[in-house]
């Protein structure tokens, strides 16, 4: 076998090991911050995964960017799971293929009957977090709100184009951490779309509802 081939290959089984050593100490300081973490605080806080995603894709090269956000949202899962391990993602039949991607094999994912369902399931305790697609926001609009039990947190893809609607929309009942990338999601029932805005709509129309907020980092 080439000598330059045994050196390369040499050479990646060093960068793995590092790799393998970074990735453990990782994990082991999420438990650390679990403990150092005031009872009651959020576990799961999208505007720091979202900082986060948008700081490292900036520092690297840009053809790296789908590689960084499939191994950090593996990476942020396991911590999560790391500091909370009955942590659970409801979400629907539609919802599935982004449920089970945001896991990425490290968290639970739960199935529920209807996005309805997710919401009273959700509003019982019977899960964390729930996702759903833009569609099926719009058939559940009049159950969200940022003062009713169940609301939007946050909208996937995290790194997006600014104000782009997201694809799917992150649904708890713990409001998340502002951030300066906050936007309003509001929908329209007489247009029936979903918008983003900068700044809290006052004297909201019948037909104009707050559903939650979502960061928009891009």
């Amino acid at each position: 076998m080439d000598k330059d081939l045994i050196s390369l290959r040499a050479q990646i089984d060093q960068v793995d090991q590092r790799l393998l050593d970074l990735l453990s100490r990782r994990l082991q300081m999420a438990e650390q911050v679990a403990k150092a973490k005031p009872k009651g605080a959020p576990i799961f806080r999208p505007d720091r995964e979202s900082q986060l995603l948008a700081r490292l894709c900036a520092a690297a090269d840009p053809q790296l960017s789908q590689v960084i956000n499939a191994v950090w949202r593996a990476i942020i899962s396991a911590s999560i799971a790391r500091q909370q391990p009955e942590f659970s993602i409801l979400m629907t039949t539609e919802s599935e293929r982004t449920a089970r991607l945001f896991a990425a094999g490290q968290l639970t994912v739960k199935q529920t009957d209807s996005p309805l369902d997710l919401c009273n399931q959700l509003a019982t305790g019977s899960g964390d977090i729930g996702i759903v697609e833009v569609d099926e926001l719009k058939a559940i609009h009049n159950q969200l709100g940022l003062t009713r039990p169940v609301k939007v947190i946050a909208g996937l893809p995290f790194m997006r184009r600014p104000l782009s609607i997201p694809s799917a929309f992150i649904v708890a009942c713990q409001r998340p951490d502002r951030s300066a990338q906050d936007r309003f999601v509001i929908y329209d029932e007489e247009q029936q779309k979903i918008e983003l805005s900068a700044e809290e709509e006052q004297n909201l129309t019948s037909d104009r509802s707050v559903l939650g907020i979502c960061a928009s980092i891009g």
